[in-house]
């Protein structure tokens, strides 16, 4: 069985008479069959793409055919080298795992193209890491090999795992989760394999263990014992710190790299280059890291080590840091002699490659002889993989995000000042534009830089009924503001930034549409203007669900009037940007309902994510 990520339906696979057998349910209706697949008499697996969007069947004479995941129309069908067991697709849409239990292919998505071929004796399990930067095989003979998504080399290898029953990564990355027996639980770090705690359930009968987060973000580990689905809240495990340090350094150097008001372009060049932009990650790492370890030196036992005197270095340990090298004379060695009389003070951190905290800067004052001596080591190396070109842009395409972005607040003043003019808008209403570039890889491994081009707006409270959308009201034309920020879309795609219109290239489009936690009494009604929606994916805090809205069934929650207005921004842009219709166009509806009623929370905004938007990448 395979359940519809987005919730609607699930679909088996079976025999009846001999004869392979596929039909899909719907999730809500008991028995009711959605689509039977008469045309396949031989399937051996079955799967959804992550997206829900695409339905794949892998059939006995080696072929992969693809449908739609709605009407389960077919797409393509293509020849893979094995008879597929077991299809496992990545979470970033780009690879098909597929396995007949002896090796594993690695197929792209959308072409069936083959990655990489995976040979491993006996494999029981297979995972994809929650971003789709790692793959796992594992194996009945207790091996386990991570793989680098992107190339597909092995980045780690594990033995004596067992039996090798079930395979999950940790949804923040850190951590592989491993069934050796029917009894016990293995949780691995991949960066620091000493830490390899394991817990036992006495229940016995376990055989698939996965990992979900609930609508509060939380990560509960599920598996099943013989006789029960059980969910434990995992807590206790060690932050994926380099994680988040990355994400914060990314986000953070992307604001510093923007240009800023009144900078002439030969002092905004002079100051964002590649020399100053790895002495402010630099700095920017250092601060980060100094922050999350919230002081650890304060709960480490520290102890006085060995002296070097050709070096003038005396070594102090702690129990929860790397030890550190102080420069003392020879002749003040000697008062060196209680670690109680030092003191550290001004201490700042970093992270190690095995995501633990090591001290980069000190002033440790000695009471005994009221001396300070300084500890510097800020100008280590053991960080330089996050300045590596996978993590960051070129330096003349970040300059071009920055001069970018100052095209499109212009595009913008422009719109807003006539909206203005025209009384549509005030200065209540408040619209944000902004340009990122950030690197990735495509399905094939190749490093890409992709340009991320965002609008925003927000209006006050107390004038949003007039300026935004009012209670219960969805289409464009009921809000100013909306009108406003795609009137600048519309110009910023004709002209400025039309360059990024290339035929063929794919262009994401993510829309978010809010609303108020006002309740909706009856029904309001929908006249079908952008189409009939049934069981439509969508994303409410990032998790995927299904949602219906046709002329029949009108508005009944405010979770269908977020969608609504989503949906009328995508429609907005398929019929007044013709230029989006000669790339590969693909929308994501997301939606967002507050908890407290208010004009303020009726919103949309926008974002375009164009893949791979530089040629000379």
């Amino acid at each position: 069985m395979k359940y519809n990520p987005a919730g609607s339906a699930y679909a088996l696979l079976g025999q009846n008479k001999q004869k392979g057998r596929v039909v899909v349910y719907d999730a809500w209706t008991v028995g009711k069959v959605i689509h039977e697949f008469e045309e396949i008499t031989n399937p051996t697996a079955i799967a959804y793409s992550t997206d829900s969007r695409l339905f794949f069947i892998a059939t006995s004479n080696r072929e992969l055919r693809v449908y739609d995941g709605k009407q389960y129309n077919l797409l393509h069908a293509e020849d893979i080298p094995l008879t597929a067991t077991n299809i496992l697709p990545s979470p970033n849409g780009y690879h098909l795992a597929v396995t007949d239990g002896q090796k594993v292919v690695v197929v792209n998505q959308e072409t069936a193209e083959v990655r990489a071929t995976l040979n491993s004796a006996e494999v029981t399990d297979m995972a994809f890491s929650a971003d789709g930067s790692m793959f796992g095989i594992l194996s009945g003979s207790g091996h386990c090999t991570i793989y680098d998504a992107h190339t597909f080399s092995p980045i780690h290898q594990y033995t004596n795992l067992g039996e090798g029953r079930s395979l999950a990564f940790h949804p923040e990355g850190k951590y592989i989760t491993v069934l050796t027996n029917e009894n016990t639980i293995l949780f691995q770090n991949l960066v620091d394999e000493v830490d390899s705690p394991s817990m036992t359930d006495e229940d016995g009968g376990l055989e698939y263990v996965r990992y979900l987060r609930d609508g509060k973000r939380q990560t509960y580990l599920t598996y099943n014992t013989g006789k029960s689905i059980k969910y434990k809240l995992l807590r206790g495990f060690s932050p994926n710190y380099i994680r988040m340090l990355a994400d914060e350094l990314n986000a953070r150097m992307n604001e510093w790299a923007k240009k800023k008001d009144g900078e002439t372009e030969m002092a905004y060049k002079a100051r964002v280059n590649e020399e100053t932009r790895k002495q402010q990650a630099l700095l920017f790492e250092q601060e980060i890291a100094t922050r999350m370890a919230m002081d650890v030196i304060d709960l480490s036992t520290a102890t006085l080590g060995s002296y070097n005197k050709e070096a003038g270095l005396l070594t102090m340990k702690f129990d929860k840091l790397p030890p550190v090298y102080l420069n003392v004379p020879e002749n003040e060695i000697g008062y060196f002699t209680n670690v109680e009389d030092l003191e550290f003070r001004d201490v700042m951190y970093g992270l190690t490659r095995d995501d633990k905290f090591e001290m980069t800067y000190a002033q440790v004052y000695n009471r005994k002889t009221g001396k300070t001596y300084e500890f510097n080591n800020i100008e280590r190396h053991s960080l330089d993989y996050l300045f590596t070109d996978d993590k960051f842009v070129p330096i003349e395409l970040v300059q071009l995000s920055g001069l970018e972005e100052v095209k499109l607040e212009a595009i913008m003043d422009d719109v807003v000042a006539k909206a203005k003019k025209d009384r549509l808008i005030s200065d209540h209403t408040k619209i944000k534009v902004n340009t990122d570039v950030f690197r990735d890889f495509d399905a094939n491994g190749k490093k890409i830089t992709n340009c991320k081009i965002s609008f925003a707006y927000t209006v006050e409270g107390r004038f949003s009924a007039q300026e935004d959308f009012p209670a219960g009201k969805y289409k464009i034309e009921h809000s100013h503001a909306a009108a406003s920020m795609l009137k600048i879309v519309t110009k910023a795609f004709e002209k400025d930034f039309a360059g990024y219109i290339k035929p063929g290239k794919k262009v994401k489009v993510r829309v978010t549409g809010s609303a108020d936690a006002l309740k909706i009494t009856g029904r309001i009604p929908y006249d079908g203007s952008f189409g009939e929606f049934e069981n439509e994916p969508y994303y409410l805090n990032d998790d995927m669900g299904a949602i219906t809205v046709t002329q029949t069934s009108g508005i009944k929650n405010n979770e269908q009037l977020a969608f609504m207005r989503a949906a009328a921004v995508s429609h907005y842009i398929q019929n007044n940007i013709p230029a989006f219709q000669v790339m590969s166009t693909s929308f994501e509806h997301h939606i967002e309902v507050a908890d407290k009623a208010g004009g303020e929370y009726r919103r949309i905004n926008l974002e375009f994510i164009f893949i791979d938007a530089f040629d000379h990448e």
